[in-house]
């Protein structure tokens, strides 16, 4: 099951950053995510069932995730599917003063042919590094204040 690391340093306050993660409405603001659907109520709690829309490689890929964790400003973890193939996605909320150090981890398992999953698993990986950077961008520059 390949497993992608990914972690960025944000200037907020640990409440500031998982308050606006923690929404997974904001996702389309800084993931590449289409249509965002909470199932079981809002806020956000552990039992909640999350759908959305994820293209890659060109395709439309549905998420379907149960919130299995909800720490409030330490850490959120789904167990879905994402593609039919089965995952566990966590970020971990590391408080650092007036800055969060946001960590990332999603295992993945793949199934697939070993060339192609690897140019998937590559792909997946470049899309999660940029969408931590994207995030990054947005709330050190206070862009979450705008988006509301």
């Amino acid at each position: 099951m390949p497993k992608f690391e990914n972690q960025v340093l944000i200037d907020r306050p640990v409440f500031d950053v998982f308050k606006y993660v923690g929404d997974f409405k904001n996702d389309t603001n800084w993931r590449n995510v289409r249509g965002v659907g909470i199932t079981s109520g809002d806020p956000i709690h552990t039992g909640s069932m999350v759908a959305m829309t994820r293209p890659l490689l060109g395709r439309k890929g549905f998420v379907n995730g149960d919130v299995t964790e909800y720490d409030r400003n330490k850490k959120i973890e789904l167990k879905g599917s994402f593609w039919g193939f089965p995952f566990v996605h966590t970020i971990i909320f590391e408080h650092l003063g007036q800055q969060t150090n946001i960590k990332e981890t999603l295992n993945i398992s793949t199934r697939w042919m070993i060339w192609f999953g690897f140019f998937f698993n590559m792909t997946l990986n470049r899309t999660l590094k940029h969408e931590l950077e994207q995030l990054k961008q947005l709330l050190d520059a206070h862009g979450d204040k705008k988006a509301v």
